[in-house]
């Protein structure tokens, strides 16, 4: 088992590859096991080994061979890591909470609202509830200042439900600059995290569109470089615009140029990850991507697609709305078969392809490692005529697209919103909108 000394070694080599802890080093969720997480260590020494003459990769790779075993003893122990990890975090971000809370408190009052702002903080900094609170009663005493009773978890419980703040909530926290960006939120930003190691490394997006996954991703992991490819001249610019807002230094990890995915301006085996979000339904044939894919990665690099099953998108008013939901459903797949009319099945379009990303992926020779499912949603209270023109704009675009706009498949969708606008009063506000399952697999090459 660990001692305190491998436990130090092991904040050292997080530390020079700017990871908070080995898990993310590594790629991997911390609800990883031991067996796991030490055949990922073993990938990732092997991978290492021959980046040695790399000297964006020279210093860390020598400390993880040096250190190897150490590290294997230290994931043997996962809780006195993470527990190790999260006092070294608290740590250095400690001086900016207590320059925060000097602000606060230096007019002698700290009212609730400004309480829970400095809450929010702490929690977006890593910082742990018990530690903040600790601090919090540091700082009040010396300043001779009351803490409002909802903040004390001691304290009473307010409306019947404590005021702790769950660690799955602060782990969130984390991820809040992939909000407001519809199905794209902070679930869907860490689960892509955990399929992107920490330390140094090249990321490719074939389908960048706005710069969204560097502006999620790249924070998170700020020794990593990022090249946002895209067809349109117009996406690219609005990607420089809304990247310029981001800090100077994590533009410097930013290059975006014009391309299609299945011919990427980059040479062999010259990047770690691939990334390809909502980029492939509607490719005439995907196989050349999963090549191009196969090409540009180097031996131990990812590929990370994302995709939606469209078959079981479903739509919401206070309820679950069968018949139109039924309507919907058939005319995604006449859509969907009109779109794989003469293609290959491997590499063949389509509305529902997230299930099928494990064989592409075998197909040209990578080894698909998982695949987590993220329920996508826009749920939110809104009349009933504004959902109702929603229920009708988007399947006659999903017909349209395929040339379906006379089908009685259409028609039937259109039926069912008729029905439903008959029964309910356009200004009635009911909590609706609709639930996409979203399809994310890994796959390595070997």
């Amino acid at each position: 088992m660990a001692d305190d000394r491998d436990l130090k070694i092991a904040g050292d080599f997080c530390k020079l590859v700017q990871t908070d802890d080995l898990f993310e080093y590594l790629g991997l969720p911390k609800s990883a096991t031991a067996e796991e997480s030490k055949a990922a260590l073993t990938k990732k020494r092997k991978y290492m080994q021959g980046m040695q003459g790399n000297p964006k990769f020279k210093d860390s790779a020598r400390f993880l061979i040096k250190n190897y075993r150490v590290l294997e003893r230290v994931l043997d122990d996962p809780g006195a890591h993470l527990a190790a990890a999260q006092r070294a975090r608290e740590q250095a971000k400690l001086p900016m909470l207590e320059f925060a809370l000097s602000g606060v408190l230096a007019d002698g009052v700290l009212s609730t609202e400004e309480e829970s702002w400095l809450r929010t903080a702490a929690i977006d900094l890593g910082i742990s509830e018990e530690t903040y609170e600790r601090v919090l009663a540091e700082f009040a005493d010396k300043a001779n200042v009351d803490v409002p009773k909802a903040a004390r978890r001691s304290g009473p419980e307010v409306q019947g439900e404590s005021l702790a703040v769950s660690p799955e909530a602060a782990e969130t926290a984390r991820f809040r600059a992939a909000e407001g960006h519809g199905w794209w939120d902070a679930a869907f930003t860490r689960l892509l995290l955990e399929g992107i190691a920490g330390g140094p490394g090249e990321m490719v997006d074939v389908y960048c569109r706005t710069g969204l996954s560097a502006s999620t991703l790249l924070p998170e992991r700020p020794q990593l470089t990022w090249l946002g490819v895209d067809r349109s001249s117009e996406r690219l610019q609005v990607a420089r615009q809304e990247l310029a807002q981001q800090s100077e230094r994590m533009l410097e990890r930013v290059t975006l140029t014009s391309g299609e995915p299945h011919t990427l301006p980059i040479g062999e085996q010259s990047v770690d990850y691939v990334l390809a979000i909502r980029a492939l339904a509607h490719q005439p044939d995907t196989r050349p991507f999963f090549q191009e894919a196969m090409r540009v990665l180097r031996p131990g690099g990812r590929l990370l697609v994302a995709e939606p099953d469209g078959f079981s998108e479903t739509f919401h008013f206070d309820g679950h709305l069968v018949a139109y939901n039924e309507a919907f459903r058939a005319l995604c797949v006449a859509a969907d078969q009109h779109l794989a009319r003469d293609a290959d099945p491997v590499g063949r379009p389509g509305l529902s392809i997230g299930s099928t990303l494990f064989v592409r992926m075998q197909a040209v020779g990578l080894t698909p490692t998982r695949v987590v499912v993220h329920a996508s949603n826009n749920l939110a209270p809104r009349p009933f005529g504004r959902v109702a023109r929603r229920l009708r704009k988007y399947p006659q675009a999903v017909a349209r697209a395929v040339g379906l706009d006379g089908s009685p498949q259409l028609a039937r969708v259109l039926k069912a919103v008729d029905d439903l606008a008959a029964q309910i009063p356009a200004e009635r506000v009911g909590m609706s909108g609709h639930v996409l399952p979203m399809l994310v697999a890994v796959g390595e090459k070997e």
